[in-house]
Parts: structure tokens; sequence; C-alpha cells
């Protein structure tokens, strides 16, 4: 399969996994009284259904008209239940098993980036907290990606590089299928409608260009690289190297008081979403967040 049908593909959305129960489960509440705040809560916490979610929206967004790059009440109100159902009911393309490659590590991984990214945004405000939540969310979207389209080889680079440093195994997936996991993120982002100053940043927040050039991009890919520090940090109990979010902290003009303050909000907001990423018992039941996330200026109040 050629990477441009790879890409087609991809962007239609079908070959993307979701957990089952998950893909379920949205369809049933999507049937239900269900808030539309509380169905995009939902929707929030799956890098594979959210792309897909706002492609949807951003199809239908006219010339010139602003597009979306998060998933909130008033896009899905825009999309319409009965668009969302049908989206919902298309049945997920059974996905061979990418052996090294750790789903739930991923899923994991991307919320907890995604939580990081959207605190640091509060903090600093670069850029929307709530776009910035949907750039951690889905950057790394390309491994999954790869997993789905190459299962065999994929696993088998793993095996080979999985535990290398994190440049080597980008060299080698471009080598092989002619991109990286970055990269292909960014394409399918930009696929999807999103800002193409978001989609850059992600392609290159593994190791962004120096402060200052490329402007406000390159602020965002450093903040993306903080969060994708803190979601390690945050899987790993805060335990381990803080080597490349103390850098990335240090760029963004954080000391390392002020670094510990944010990864310590980052894991208080992941830790009220790790229940939403185990298999519900009754699918009728609607889990939410218990926890009121702190407002920016109280997050920031600590900086002081």
């Amino acid at each position: 399969m050629s990477a441009h049908r790879d890409l087609a593909g991809l962007l239609g959305g079908a070959i993307l996994p979701s957990p089952a129960w998950r893909h379920h489960w949205l369809a049933t509440l999507c049937q239900q009284e269900v808030s539309l705040a509380e169905l995009a809560e939902q929707l929030g916490c799956d890098p594979a259904l959210t792309g897909k979610v706002i492609g949807l929206a951003n199809g239908a967004v006219p010339p010139g008209g602003r597009q979306h790059a998060a998933v909130d009440a008033a896009m899905l109100a825009a999309i319409g239940l009965p668009a969302l159902r049908q989206a919902f009911a298309i049945p997920a393309l059974p996905a061979a098993t990418c052996a090294h490659f750790d789903e739930q590590r991923f899923w994991s991984h991307s919320l907890a980036m995604a939580c990081a990214a959207r605190v640091a945004g509060d903090a600093l405000q670069l850029a929307p907290s709530k776009e910035l939540y949907t750039c951690g969310l889905l950057a790394n979207i390309g491994q999954l990606a790869l997993a789905a389209l190459h299962p065999q080889a994929y696993g088998e680079l793993l095996g080979q590089y999985g535990g290398a440093a994190r440049a080597l195994l980008l060299c080698e997936e471009s080598r092989r299928f002619g991109h990286h996991q970055l990269a292909l993120s960014a394409r399918l982002m930009r696929g999807w409608g999103m800002p193409d100053i978001l989609c850059d940043a992600v392609r290159c927040h593994a190791a962004p260009p120096g402060f200052g050039q490329a402007g406000r991009m390159t602020e965002l890919a450093w903040l993306l690289k903080l969060a994708s520090g803190f979601a390690d940090l945050i899987l790993r109990n805060g335990v381990g190297q803080r080597g490349p979010a103390t850098g990335a902290a240090r760029v963004l003009g954080l000391d390392v008081d002020h670094m510990e303050t944010l990864l310590r909000h980052s894991n208080a907001e992941w830790s009220e979403w790790r229940e939403i990423l185990e298999p519900p018992a009754r699918v009728a039941t609607c889990r939410t967040r218990t926890r009121v996330r702190p407002a920016t200026r109280q997050v920031f109040s600590e900086f002081i």
C-alpha cells in the first residue's frame, strides 16, 4: 500500500483503532439523553475519535470560516447528533496485533500529555488551552497509525529500536516507512483541518528549533516537549530523570519550582481521567471527572 493511500485511509477514520468498548459506549451515549458537554468530555480522552470528529466538523466549515481545533459542546452541536450517531455506528476494522506496541500505555501517555499541555498552556498563555490539550492528545497518533498500518513491520522495528533514543527510532521509522510518527501525526492533523501552526509544532516537538526561531510555532513546540516529558514522569509516578522536562522548562522561562508545580497540577488532572481509560462495567453509565480543574489564575498564582 502506498503512503498516499495509507494517509487517505487514515483520514477516513475507520483504520485508526480505539478500544472497542469505547466506540460502542459512545454510540450508546449518543442514543441517550446525555448533554453535549458530557459527550465532548468523553470524546476528549480518545485520540482516534477526537481526530475523526474534528475532521467531521471541519469538513462542514465554509471557505474562510474558523476551523475547529478542539472538541467541545458547540462543535458537537454544529455536527448534530444524527451525524455523530452515524460516525460512531461505523464498525471499526479489526486491527492485527503489533508486537512491542503497548496500546494501554499509548492511551495513557496520550491523555497524560494532553492534560500536561493544557495545564502548561493555562500558565504560559501561548495558545488556547483546549487547543493545546488536543495537540497533546494527538501528538503521537502517528505511532498508533504506524502500528495499525504496518503491524508486523512496525512491531519488528520496535523490537529493535523501541528502547533506543527517540531520535534513532524516528530516523528508522522515516527510513522504513517514508515518514516518522510525528510527521504522520502532523499530516493527519492537517488533513483533519487543524491550524498549520499546531501541526508544525507537533511535527518538530521532539527536537524543537532554537528558541526564537520560527516565532510562536517554536514556543508551542517547546511547550509540547515539556508536556511529553511530564507525561513520561506521570506514567512513572514521578520517578526518573527530569532532564528532558527541565530543559524544556528552562527554555520556556520556568525555573525548577515552577516546573514541579505544573507537574503536580498535570498529574492531578490526569488522575481524574484514569477511570475513563478502564472499560466501564455498564455502557449505560456515563462517567465524568469529579474534580474541578484549577482556574488559570490559581495555577499561575503559585509562580508569584
